[in-house]
């Protein structure tokens, strides 16, 4: 079992955006009409290996620690950060598809399908 305190330090500058993460978001913003919304990313229990991510578009003034890149905003729920201390968003485009990539050098391990981590 997986537990979390509340009690913990908001590490600084604790996440990354690439340029590929911004341009996608600035793409998706704009196309979609997503005037003054920002992406977050949080932290969820679940999953086989014990946490997943959950990212969903919120107001750019949502509570959290804001990373912003070349106009994107991305947002981190401060109760997170610990848990993505050091990490990065990026987006990839390969022949298998395009898709949002965590980079997170806490996750120790992942579950077979690869969308939990521990």
């Amino acid at each position: 079992m997986v537990e979390l305190s509340l009690n913990f330090t908001v590490p600084d500058g604790a996440f990354m955006l690439t340029e590929a993460a911004a341009a996608r978001i600035n793409q998706l913003t704009e196309m979609e009409g997503r005037v003054d919304q920002a992406l977050t990313i949080k932290v969820k229990p679940g999953g086989c290996a014990g946490f997943m991510y959950d990212m969903s578009w919120v107001p750019v003034t949502a509570d959290g620690k804001k990373f912003e890149l070349d106009g994107a905003t991305l947002i981190v729920q401060t109760a997170d950060l610990r848990l993505l201390d050091g990490g990065e968003l990026d987006y990839i485009e390969d022949l298998m598809g395009s898709q949002f990539k965590i980079s997170n050098p806490n996750a120790t391990n992942s579950c077979g399908c690869g969308k939990s981590w521990a």
